[in-house]
């Protein structure tokens, strides 16, 4: 009652701040010739410069960031197209700025991370849908894997704290997706892919309107990937009896899509979205030291949709909301093992099987069964974010608004976790003031109270600002931000990992700033910055290593993420153009000298893109050096490997054809020096090995725990094609 109490009050005073707008209106209705111009752009999209050598698209959200001090990079749709990406971690691997992959893009499980950020403070959205794990119950759903690139039209990424606007779990960055939607007019995209490890990819859009005016239109889209994927990790990383049960295996991976997004111009100055999409994903990850079967499916069901209203030079309103459903099958065997000191038999066969080795069967964990006893793992989420625009000219500018989160458990009832709603309301202003005496200075104070049942309420703060000087300019920008436990964090218990219901808030403070320059000599353009950040995050969520089983903790000690960064981007006339960006980050507990796990402490990427006068032929090359990146695990974290220091090389060759250059011919090499490297690397353990089982190994000594590689992909070919009409 205590939480419809808060939310009822929130939503109160969200719609008080909208209400207080209302009177602008009039103000602004008496000059019907403003009211045109506002109404012309009702649906437009910002144009800003990011880098200075570009000017490009982006939403007003991303538009206001970079106005107030933040650092904002846009990633064109083209760009991704040259990338020839079949997944969304490639994308981010050689594209986005400071940007990290956990886990193994191959795999079908990864995650992306900003900064020095882990998984709980980078957030990831999809049109405004977080697809951030809430924790289900059976295991973690991996949101970003059901991102089809081909539907991405850019991607926003928010460096610096940016849960004012996101909500919790941004703490360290925003990586915003905004997908192709329809505009009135009548397309279509088309494309199809083949290449390394048998992959095959079709992917599709078509929009039109459905009535004479384009006021009703449609977009109808989808897209499917098979891949027998490659080799994740070399056969001397399984232990025996996994490898003698059938554990040494292809990773393949399907993942398909289908979607309809419908918009209605309601009048020249608002527009009615609505989007809804199905994607289901299959594939293996069976870990070498224990799983001789894993097969997995997530079905990932996301409906949302968006409401603008251009009121007036004055005030815009924004209204969004979404659902989502996401849910996980997850088989997973281990191998039959003779445990009798005599020696077992085989009743099928009748041969003898030794004392400790593997009789070649499998048997599967609780839960993850075949057919009916494959339980499912999910949670349901809703959301409903309203927001407000007021504009003062020459005084201040304003933007106050509410946003609600409501998630909870659908797992299935054998896992005794509560399905009750966790819903956390939020109500946030923040006020840029004009400043007399300086008014090409942009200053932003802001400030957010969450309410929810399971931490009362929580209030963050974030402020930001930007200064011209000249060709040069200073910005910066801090805040507050904060994680809660996921539910599997909370509630898990499987044989070697058990939750810890007495889990607190993670907490993070940061601050970002930069100093830049921007200048056009003619038809050659060259921006840069050199910049800093700096993150503290208390009660870090982790896992204990060399437990049988483990758990989660909060980490009494404070993260101390300490980072420069440096970026250079230059353009020659309309033909050629390079950027170079580098990131250091130094990433340890309070008081101590060791890097934490997963973290480069550095890298640097780029690329270079050369197109012909006519614009048929492009070549673009796309390096990337990780620095050192370590992974810690045994008993007390005694083993720990380095597993980074690598040059990556991919690179894309195209030519377009048709008299408006409507088609697309793509040659993409991957890994082009083909290096041998570990996207992660992880520690296991000898429980089912033979001598651990014959006692010639103890539990928890030194030989009962080893390390492996998630390998990277090898040198690739693919070849695509691509038609608009």
């Amino acid at each position: 009652m205590q939480n419809a109490s808060n939310f009822r009050g929130a939503i109160f005073l969200g719609l008080l701040l909208s209400a207080s707008m209302l009177p602008s209106v009039a103000f602004a209705a008496a000059d019907d010739a403003a009211m045109d111009s506002a109404g012309d752009a009702a649906d437009a999209v910002d144009e800003i410069i990011v880098t200075g050598t570009a000017t490009v698209e982006a939403t007003p959200l991303a538009a206001q960031a970079v106005e107030y001090g933040n650092a904002v990079q846009i990633i064109s749709s083209e760009e991704i197209a040259a990338t020839g990406a079949t997944n969304f971690a490639e994308i981010a691997q050689f594209l986005i700025k400071g940007a990290n992959v956990g886990y193994s893009p191959d795999e079908g499980e990864y995650t992306i991370r900003l900064d020095g950020g882990s998984d709980r403070d980078t957030l990831v959205v999809l049109d405004g849908v977080p697809l951030y794990d809430r924790g289900p119950a059976l295991e973690t759903i991996w949101g970003t894997t059901t991102i089809d690139p081909h539907m991405i039209e850019r991607v926003e990424v928010f460096r610096g704290g940016n849960s004012l606007f996101f909500g919790s779990n941004g703490g360290i960055g925003v990586v915003s997706l905004v997908t192709k939607r329809p505009d009135g007019t009548s397309k279509a995209e088309v494309g199809a892919q083949y290449g390394a490890f048998n992959t095959r990819e079709v992917w599709g859009n078509a929009s039109f309107p459905l009535d004479a005016d384009g006021r009703h239109s449609v977009m109808i889209y989808g897209g499917s990937i098979q891949t027998d994927g490659p080799r994740i990790f070399a056969p001397e990383s399984y232990v025996d009896n996994v490898a003698k049960a059938g554990g040494i295996q292809k990773y393949p991976l399907n993942r398909n899509n289908i979607g309809i997004k419908y918009l209605w111009q309601v009048d020249d100055k608002s527009d009615f979205r609505v989007n809804a999409q199905y994607t289901q994903l299959e594939f293996q990850d069976a870990f070498p030291d224990n799983e001789t079967y894993s097969p997995n499916r997530t079905r990932y069901p996301i409906v949302d949709f968006s409401l603008d209203r251009r009121w007036s030079d004055s005030l815009y309103t924004e209204l969004s909301g979404y659902w989502s459903n996401p849910r996980l099958n997850n088989t997973e065997t281990y191998p039959e093992i003779c445990r009798n000191a005599a020696g077992c038999v085989d009743p099928s066969t009748g041969k003898s099987i030794a004392f400790g080795d593997a009789t070649g069967k499998s048997i599967p964990y609780p839960n993850k069964g075949f057919g009916e006893d494959s339980k499912v793992g999910g949670f349901r989420e809703m959301g409903l974010n309203l927001r407000n625009t007021l504009t003062i000219p020459n005084a201040l500018e304003l933007v106050a608004g509410v946003q609600m989160v409501s998630y909870r458990n659908d797992s299935d009832p054998v896992f005794p976790i509560s399905n009750k709603a966790n819903t956390i309301t939020g109500v946030y202003a923040d006020v840029r003031p004009v400043i007399p005496f300086s008014p090409d200075t942009k200053l932003s104070l802001a400030v957010r109270t969450d309410f929810a049942d399971s931490f009362g309420s929580r209030t963050i703060w974030k402020v930001g600002f930007r200064q011209p000087i000249g060709d040069f300019y200073i910005r910066g920008n801090g805040g507050t931000s904060y994680s809660l436990p996921q539910t599997n964090e909370l509630f898990a218990q499987s044989a070697t990992l058990v939750g810890n219901p007495d889990l607190k808030t993670e907490e993070t403070e940061t601050y970002n700033g930069g100093i830049g320059f921007s200048k056009s000599f003619g038809g050659f353009q060259v921006s840069a910055e050199v910049g800093a950040f700096r993150t503290d995050v208390t009660n870090r969520i982790q896992t204990t290593s060399g437990l049988t089983p483990n758990t989660y903790f909060n980490n009494d000690r404070i993260t101390e993420i300490r980072g420069l960064t440096a970026e250079l981007d230059v353009r020659v006339g309309g033909g050629f153009s390079f950027n170079v960006n580098y990131t250091k980050q130094k990433a340890r507990l309070d008081g101590s000298d060791r890097q934490i796990n997963e973290t480069p402490e550095y890298m640097i990427g780029g690329n270079v893109n050369w197109r012909s006068p006519d614009d048929r032929f492009s070549i673009t090359l796309f390096p990337r050096y990780q620095g050192p990146e370590y992974a810690t695990g045994g008993v007390n974290s005694s083993l720990r490997h380095n597993f980074g220091n690598y040059f990556l090389l991919n690179g894309s060759v195209g030519y377009r054809f048709g008299d408006d250059r409507q088609h697309q011919l793509q040659l993409r090499l991957v890994n082009i020096f083909d290096k041998k490297y570990a996207e992660r690397y992880g520690f296991g353990n000898m429980r089912y090995s033979s001598a651990f089982i014959r006692g010639e190994i103890a539990l928890n000594s030194p030989e009962y725990f080893y390390g492996y590689a998630f390998e990277g992909k090898p040198r690739s070919v693919y070849v695509s094609f691509t038609t608009k009409f």
